[in-house]
């Protein structure tokens, strides 16, 4: 009886070996490129080639940095089917993520949304059961595909190399640190793709012109991984020029005189001893002036009562459907995202958590010994509030976890408005001091599936969203119902107190069809009114962006401003609002920048050359803009 033959052994089996898993990873890295591209146009695979026929280079770019993810994970982990699971299954989480928020929101996903994965119970929980069970059931068979295959090729292994590859042995242990150190090399150099002289920056820049394309615009054409290196590098803010400690010297002389010219006519110091509240609605909004939005009842009777009758108007919001955190940041901080690059998506995730300590409206009245409260009925780990609420100096942070008052309504997932608004009441009561108090409500969020039992029926949206949409609305009709009782309470406090109130974006529950009938500037107006327990001139204010509210609100009461006031009620004067697409004059008409006034432009540039001097700059106007005069 003859013995087997044996089968030839391979001279080098290593570089064999290595070669073989740098193709599979090439194919895989082909693959998942095209996977996450689709993602941005809804899994449409003719847009997808379409755009990687109009844009080969970034594609292939795209397809080399992945290349390079795939080798530093098997070169750290050491074993082929554990680090492909890996870079498999994250890239399907991310694409599931990337196509859901463009379904939701008409927009990718930005780099600092990843930090979202700690949050990932309330992420889910905004996905339909079906969908949650899609995704890990892909998981699970990615896992399971994996270990089969992770079992088979050991015994390939044996039979074609002749050996059993160990993740420790000299050879196998020198080719990992060799791709270790040559991937991490590369993908670290990335950290520094906004420079010109970045390798991949050049090799993008033969079919990619990055200047003055958003961040939405980015991805979509020059692909998912372009778009995401160009956004998380990008800087927070481009020197202005002209900038240095003699011009921000100037800058300073000049709005301490307009100050003092101000403050000629006031009487009062800051506030003058009043409560002041700030409510900022969670995708509170009035639908009854979408055209093509028909509803059986007005939703918010009660506060259309109070904007007659109070100083009142439209805040211009930042975000459509979300970006709750960027008004949040333009109301307390005075500074607009009008000046911002536009791939800094969320400054509080992106720079103001790593400020030890920041001017704002917080710290300004801090200066008159106000006690200054935060309340919000939600994790305090969301847009990293914790740590920005420090670095803007509040004194205390009120989460769901410390609130008294965590009642909800129906099958709302979320704390109610009414319980929001009697925490806050305890708390103006508990304090001797003068309190500032910035609430952000909770009770509208995403989702809007059965939570209630409707009553306002809705005409004008297709039979699939009416569902959603009339769960909105009665949505925003309690939040009213609310609203009414805690200015009713407000009356009868001793404390002279003053609210001010608005809704910080629309909800992304009407269809293409609703927003294709609107504009721009209606898409992101949202009701702001100024209420107080005692007497307030009545004001129209148009449309007016968040940075004005504390300005707005010295002016009511009377009250002296500091330099940086001074500047942003002048520049009030001439640009009531500024939002990336949407300029607004001092006559409330729509505007672009060329009709700007020369007044208007000279404000805007000082304020420019002030808000970088505070975010990216070497901060000479942090104490003396923001002092008392």
């Amino acid at each position: 009886m003859t013995a087997p033959k044996q089968r030839k052994q391979l001279k080098h089996p290593y570089l064999v070996r290595s070669l073989r898993t740098l193709g599979f990873g090439l194919i895989l890295s082909v693959l998942l490129h095209i996977l996450l591209d689709a993602s941005l146009s809804g899994f449409n695979l003719s847009d997808t080639f379409e755009m990687i026929k109009t844009y080969p280079i970034p594609f292939l770019l795209g397809i080399l940095v992945l290349l390079l993810v795939y080798l530093f994970l098997i070169s750290l982990i050491g074993n082929l089917w554990a680090s492909t699971t890996i870079l498999v299954g994250t890239s399907i989480v991310v694409a599931f993520a990337n196509n859901q928020k463009f379904l939701e929101r008409g927009e990718p996903l930005y780099p600092q949304e990843f930090e979202m994965i700690t949050q990932w119970r309330f992420m889910l929980s905004m996905l339909s059961t079906w969908l949650v069970i899609l995704l890990f059931l892909g998981i699970a068979v990615i896992i399971a595909i994996a270990w089969v295959l992770d079992r088979y090729s050991r015994k390939v292994s044996a039979k074609y190399y002749g050996r059993d590859f160990k993740y420790w042995d000299r050879k196998t242990l020198i080719i990992r640190a060799v791709g270790l150190v040559f991937s991490g090399v590369l993908l670290f150099s990335l950290t520094n793709f906004q420079s010109s002289d970045n390798w991949l920056r050049k090799a993008y820049n033969i079919d990619a012109q990055w200047k003055d394309v958003d961040p939405k615009e980015s991805y979509q054409q020059y692909g998912f991984v372009g778009g995401l290196i160009y956004s998380a590098t990008a800087n927070i803010m481009d020197k202005p020029a002209g900038y240095s400690e003699a011009k921000m010297k100037q800058i300073t002389k000049k709005y301490n005189k307009i100050a003092d010219e101000i403050n000629q006519t006031r009487q009062n110091k800051p506030m003058d001893d009043v409560n002041i509240v700030y409510v900022m609605s969670e995708s509170f909004s009035d639908p009854t002036r979408l055209s093509g939005v028909t509803t059986s009842s007005d939703p918010i009777p009660e506060t259309r009562k109070i904007m007659e009758k109070y100083p009142s108007g439209y805040s211009l919001s930042q975000g459509y459907g979300g970006g709750t955190a960027n008004i949040e940041f333009e109301a307390l901080t005075g500074l607009s995202m009008y000046n911002i690059n536009p791939q800094i998506t969320s400054p509080y995730q992106m720079f103001l958590y790593q400020k030890e300590k920041f001017p704002s409206l917080v710290s300004s009245l801090a200066q008159n010994n106000y006690e200054t409260i935060a309340i919000h009925p939600f994790k305090p780990s969301f847009y990293r509030r914790t740590d920005v609420y420090n670095a803007l100096q509040f004194d205390k942070f009120i989460s769901r976890d410390e609130m008294v008052h965590t009642e909800k309504l129906d099958d709302s997932e979320y704390i109610s408005d009414a319980s929001a608004y009697q925490e806050t009441l305890d708390q103006l009561k508990a304090s001797d001091k003068s309190t500032f108090i910035h609430l952000v409500t909770m009770q509208n969020h995403m989702t809007y599936w059965d939570k209630y039992i409707n009553t306002i029926a809705v005409e004008g949206v297709p039979e699939e969203n009416k569902q959603t949409v009339q769960t909105y609305l009665q949505g925003i009709k309690y939040s009213d119902d609310a609203l009414t009782d805690f200015i009713t309470q407000l009356k009868h406090l001793d404390k002279k107190t003053m609210v001010v109130f608005w809704g910080d974006h629309l909800p992304s529950v009407f269809p293409e069809e609703i927003v294709n009938q609107n504009t721009e500037r209606t898409m992101h107006e949202t009701p702001m009114f100024m209420y107080a327990n005692f007497d307030l001139p009545k004001k129209d204010y148009g449309t007016i962006s968040p940075i004005y509210f504390a300005p707005k609100m010295l002016e009511l009461t009377n009250s002296k401003v500091s330099p940086y006031y001074a500047l942003l009620t002048e520049m009030s004067q001439q640009v009531q609002g500024l939002e990336k697409n949407v300029l607004i004059d001092n006559h409330n008409k729509t505007i672009i920048e060329d009709q700007l006034s020369t007044e208007a432009k000279e404000y805007l540039a000082d304020y420019k050359m002030v808000q970088y001097d505070l975010i990216s700059g070497k901060g000479y106007t942090k104490t003396s803009m923001f002092k008392d005069r």
